[in-house]
């Protein structure tokens, strides 16, 4: 009956203005249509600047990126179970117990290697640097050095020496990857309970106990099972798990539910309040009866109240009105010792306070930021921050306040020189958008979407803390096929950043996306930030410009962008139509239009051998093109009415693709295969039941291995299997978002929502030669290699022994590879070509492939490079002209 209630009053509510004003509240009801809410979020962000920072339009289109997928095409959300992606997980793991098995091999012999980044290294263009959102924090107030943090996606992690070093995993098997909230027993730091919940939309998984600090974590009897909410539409979320601080044994545990008691470590509880979002909780310094709750729930009655209980937590009452928050839902409370009965409480609309535990409020001032995070110096109630996108601080308790943290390393306040130098000497750069604020013996810890930071002088200076902390959000990944160490990345928050070797370049800000990088020169870079600006760099990150298709109409939240395989400078650009660039990004030309959709390419792939066939999709559509780009036409034929998450040519066959849905439905629809070009389409979903997938590449090798990303997962099978294996081996339970494959290393590539990136190796490929890099003599430029000028081509080999040859295939104008030139080990893993490749007439295109054969005839490809031969007269006329200007 609650449920229909709750629809009915939403209907009624659909066209009013002031419910356009909460589109945020309507995110977290299951009960309303995907769809709906998307209607009133445009409604409401028609009324303000949707493109000023803070207005909130940038996190609506990462939620709904994130969640319209799922429900497409319907929008229904109330029939979905929350933890519909673990059950899938686990029902797969049951049904195929040997599926895991670990594969071991010379690069990767414990599994999965984590790349990181868990360190800003260097700064180049990087405006906003740092590594992931940190959603909670615990410091021990007897032993400052003993902290812990919960990061949204990438769990929990420990420090024992003041945030030097740090130490993660422990979550990373667990049914979810987000901790949103660490509760510490005041009497024992190592009795720590957290709530594991999905990183997308919040839901609990229930909470978990450790005993050790961390190291290891076991679910508590507080479980979705035991709660009762674990069915379908439930969205049970938990807010805000806290021990009593001097009564053993009892926990509060604030929920989408209402508020839950616990006098016995959770090993029973009472719901004490039946309904409502509790936020926030405090207790009095003093009186341990006294007890502070918030309710921001929308449909409540509570949003502009304090709820306040005289004993012990068992039974609340409103305290009196806070005149002017005015519904504001961003409310926050805060406690100091030196004023035991003072209740601080703040919002979007201003702080207040309450000098009778509570009950009455006096209003303070209204800073001039959000309210993602509010906190009183508990040893000094003059002291205060509060912010969102940056920190004010206040030290006259909340008269006035000054700004403290500015988000861009732009600003003049971070001092002078480059990003990285105002990075190094900052200390008041904490990253943008407060998440938690909190005070621990008059010291001020913070976590926002890059950092977790602390001020010992009342937020005037700060000091990072979380700098080897693994938990950077991505979104897409870009390899180099010549340089195994070289990669490209985009993340939430924390931008575009390019992995080196030994370090990483956080290249640009904003929400980093898709990303590419030239398969010859591993210099020569694009990546992009939401909806499809292009950012390029021919220096390895050092230097960028824009490159973005002028006009270039709407794009995608992560638009697509791709290098044709047989003309590498040239570059597709797909938004509501295609865009070609010949030239690596500097000057764009339109090529076409899908035919039977209009609006924004969501996926796009292009044929390895003919690159004439190109396929796009958006939502369920799916067309293809064999002309570049030029025209379209549906083959859609009998997929599913699903949105299609992301396409792949087979290598070995243009007329092989296969195309994988992310449903949350109980469909058994989640891979479908052609092998006649889109004419018809094989479901290939077998023994994967209905875990979502996101990602997936196929190999170059004979089988023609394919490999999945999932929502939790990795998985791999023959083209001409029907069965599907796990290959998850160390890999956390983390969203895979891309996979990529480096064939010279026979490497596949992983970009994971929380962990960052991580490697592995292909399947039955762990002990084949690993050609490492290539490079030929002038790397492909705008105006190298020249004509007249020979090219010798150098690879760096990593092998057990050494091959029994290294040799390479080429040709000119067509990728026959019918002529060879052997390769000679010149000095430890370097091999070089015994004579160069012959020079050609400008225009000439020039394709090879290096070869490395092992003792047991186990033979490596790498990619197939190509460059194309520049005219000698146009580029000593070009160097003349940059001469003399």
């Amino acid at each position: 009956m609650k449920k229909i209630t709750l629809f009915v009053i939403s209907i009624l509510l659909i066209n009013s203005n002031s419910f356009a004003q909460d589109y945020k509240a309507m995110m977290d009801d299951n009960s309303i249509n995907f769809y709906t809410v998307c209607k009133e979020a445009e409604k409401h962000f028609k009324t303000i600047d949707k493109y000023k920072k803070g207005s909130g339009y940038k996190p609506f289109q990462r939620w709904k990126n994130a969640n319209e997928y799922k429900y497409f095409p319907s929008g229904r959300r109330d029939n979905i179970s929350p933890d519909f992606v673990s059950k899938s997980y686990q029902t797969f793991r049951r049904k195929n117990p040997l599926s895991s098995r670990a594969r071991t091999g010379d690069l990767f012999d414990n599994g999965w290697n984590e790349l990181g980044p868990s360190f800003v290294n260097t700064i180049t263009g990087h405006y906003s640097a740092g590594l992931g959102r940190v959603e909670d924090h615990y410091v021990n107030p007897s032993d400052a050095n003993k902290m812990y943090l919960g990061s949204r996606s990438g769990g929990f992690w420990k420090s024992s020496d003041g945030g030097a070093n740090w130490q993660g995993g422990s979550t990373d098997f667990l049914p979810a990857s987000g901790v949103n909230t660490i509760a510490v027993s005041p009497t024992n730091p190592d009795s720590v309970l957290i709530n594991i919940r999905n990183s997308s939309n919040g839901n609990s998984h229930g909470i978990y106990r450790s005993t050790d600090g961390g190291d290891t974590w076991i679910l508590s009897n507080f479980s979705p099972v035991n709660i009762g909410f674990g069915g379908l539409g439930s969205s049970f979320k938990i807010y805000k798990i806290v021990y009593h601080p001097t009564v053993s044994n009892l926990i509060f545990v604030g929920t989408s539910k209402g508020i839950y008691r616990s006098d016995d470590n959770l090993a029973t509880w009472t719901r004490l309040i039946n309904s409502g979002d509790i936020v926030d909780i405090a207790f009095h310094p003093t009186d341990p009866d006294m007890i502070y709750l918030y309710d921001n729930y929308y449909w409540g009655t509570n949003k502009n109240y304090v709820m306040r209980s005289t004993d012990r937590g068992l039974s609340y009452t409103q305290s009196s009105l806070i005149v002017g928050n005015n519904d504001n839902r961003s409310g926050h409370l805060s406690v100091s010792n030196p004023c035991e009965d003072c209740l601080y409480f703040a919002s979007g609309n201003g702080v207040w306070k309450s000098n009778d535990k509570g009950m009455n409020f006096t209003f303070l001032s209204n800073p001039a930021q959000g309210a993602g995070g509010f906190a009183v110096n508990d040893s000094d109630t003059t002291k205060m921050i509060y912010g969102y996108l940056d920190i004010v601080a206040s030290g006259n308790e909340g008269q006035t306040f000054s700004q403290v943290t500015y988000w861009s390393l732009g600003n003049t306040m971070h001092g002078t020189g480059d990003f990285q130098t105002r990075y190094d000497n900052s200390t008041a750069y904490v990253h943008a958008d407060l998440r938690i604020a909190k005070s621990v013996n008059g010291v001020f810890y913070i976590g926002t979407d890059g950092f977790f930071c602390k001020s010992t002088d009342n937020g005037t200076t700060w000091e990072i803390l979380s700098k080897e902390v693994g938990i950077r959000e991505n979104y897409k990944l870009g390899v180099s096929q010549s340089n195994h160490f070289r990669s490209i990345s985009g993340s939430q928050d924390n931008g575009t950043s390019i992995k080196y070797k030994d370090n990483w370049v956080e290249f640009y800000g904003a929400d980093g996306m898709e990303g590419l990088i030239h398969p010859l020169n591993d210099d020569w870079m694009i990546g992009s930030l939401q909806n499809g600006g292009r950012r390029r760099t021919k220096d390895g990150g050092l230097s960028q410009d824009g490159v973005t298709p002028p006009n270039n109409g709407s794009a995608a939240w992560e638009a697509p962008i791709a290098y044709d395989p047989n003309n590498q400078m040239r570059v597709y650009d797909f938004r509501d139509s295609v865009y070609v660039s010949e030239d690596f990004g500097s000057t764009w030309t339109y090529r076409g239009q899908p035919s039977t959709f209009t609006g924004t390419i969501g996926q796009a792939a292009i044929a390895e051998n003919n690159s004439n066939i190109i396929v796009i999709s958006k939502d369920d559509k799916i067309e293809k093109s064999v002309d570049a780009g030029a025209t379209f036409v549906s083959i859609k034929g009998t997929l599913p009415t699903s949105s299609i998450q992301d396409i792949a040519f087979d290598p070995n066959d243009d007329d092989v693709i296969i195309v994988v849905y992310g449903t949350w439905q109980n469909d058994n629809n989640k891979i479908f295969i052609t092998t006649d070009g889109g004419t018809t389409w094989t479901n290939s979903t077998y023994n994967l039941g209905n875990i979502p997938m996101h990602t997936v590449v196929i190999d170059h090798s004979n089988a023609s291995n394919i490999y999945l990303g999932a929502e939790m997962g990795v998985y791999t099978k023959a083209m001409t299997d029907n069965s599907w294996t796990l290959y998850n081996t160390q890999l956390p339970n983390t969203t895979v978002q891309e996979l990529e494959i480096v064939n010279g290393s026979n490497t596949l590539k992983a970009a994971t929502w929380g962990r960052g990136m991580w490697e592995y190796s292909l399947v039955n490929r762990n002990a084949y030669p690993s050609i490492m890099t290539t490079k030929i003599s002038d790397q492909p430029t705008d105006d190298t290699p020249r004509e007249g000028v020979a090219q010798f081509i150098t690879s760096t080999i990593s092998y057990d022994t050494s091959p029994t040859s290294v040799f390479i295939k080429w040709s000119a104008n067509n990728p026959t590879f019918d002529n060879t030139i052997a390769m000679t080990n010149t000095v430890d893993s370097t091999w070089k070509s015994q004579t160069a490749i012959p020079t050609f007439s400008s225009g000439t295109k020039v394709y090879f492939k290096v070869f490395a054969v092992g003792t047991s005839n186990d033979t490596t490809e790498t990619y197939k490079f190509m460059y194309e031969v520049k005219s000698f007269e146009y580029c000593a006329a070009s160097s003349a002209i940059d001469i003399y200007n």
